[in-house]
């Protein structure tokens, strides 16, 4: 209760099937669901672990979301920095039109949503829907892409950026080191790093991006394998995650 949702409205929402679409009440508001359990995933990380936590430096700063989702992250970046502008970026169209439904819902102020992909060019690029958390630019092996517009997040860079949340399922590589010029201008970075098994792991070139720009960095994991010698286990396509916190 304490982080805006009530121990039976939770437990209610566990029991919804996968990909189904919902209603509750977040903080007193009328929030809508496109999945319960990426709902309940991600309340727990954002609102009760509280993983972007930060310390703002400056009421009227700026955070920039690249893959909004339904927009929890929106509505706590909110709580921890009232005054702060929000330039928010989802490309799912399904999952964008809940997002600006949430945040008119939740009375969320000086937010700017986009429906695009971020991405190293702007434009329009193939898409994966995946109904939940997991749409992406698709890796070998996906089928039935969507063409979505797209965004390069290097333009976005121009102002001081007190937060930039990047959580873009496996193209947060690629778009770093686009912008990785610009990263300076960062105070705060969130990274969801994803490693897919058709691809090349680039974890240490990213790390070494952020040393460049000066960032310290924290690794907490997402996904992994208890027994990774024995039995690498994926989830869609992906035999590692982790989020990574890069700090000054």
């Amino acid at each position: 209760r304490r982080a805006g949702l009530d121990i039976s409205e939770y437990l209610r929402l566990k029991q919804l099937p996968r990909h189904v679409s919902a209603e509750t009440t977040l903080f007193g508001r009328r929030l809508k669901l496109v999945d319960g359990n990426t709902f309940l995933s991600g309340f727990r990380e954002i609102f009760i672990n509280e993983i972007y936590r930060f310390q703002s430096t400056n009421d009227r700063s700026l955070i920039i979301d690249c893959g909004a989702n339904i927009g929890l992250s929106v509505a706590y970046f909110k709580r921890v920095a009232p005054e702060s502008k929000i330039v928010a970026f989802e490309a799912d169209p399904n999952i964008f039109s809940v997002l600006k439904f949430n945040v008119h819902s939740l009375g969320l102020q000086d937010v700017e949503l986009h429906e695009k992909a971020v991405w190293t060019k702007d434009g329009e690029i193939d898409f994966i829907v995946e109904g939940a958390y997991s749409g992406r630019i698709p890796k070998m092996g996906d089928n039935h892409a969507i063409k979505v517009k797209s965004t390069r997040l290097k333009d976005a860079l121009s102002a001081s950026v007190e937060f930039l949340k990047i959580d873009i399922e496996g193209a947060e590589y690629a778009v770093l080191e686009d912008c990785k010029e610009q990263l300076s201008a960062v105070r705060n970075i969130f990274i969801e790093y994803h490693s897919h098994v058709s691809e090349e792991q680039k974890l240490h070139r990213l790390l070494e991006m952020l040393n460049a720009a000066e960032f310290r960095y924290h690794i907490h994991e997402a996904h992994t394998s208890p027994n990774p010698f024995m039995k690498r286990d994926l989830m869609l396509g992906m035999d590692l995650q982790l989020n990574i916190f890069g700090y000054r």
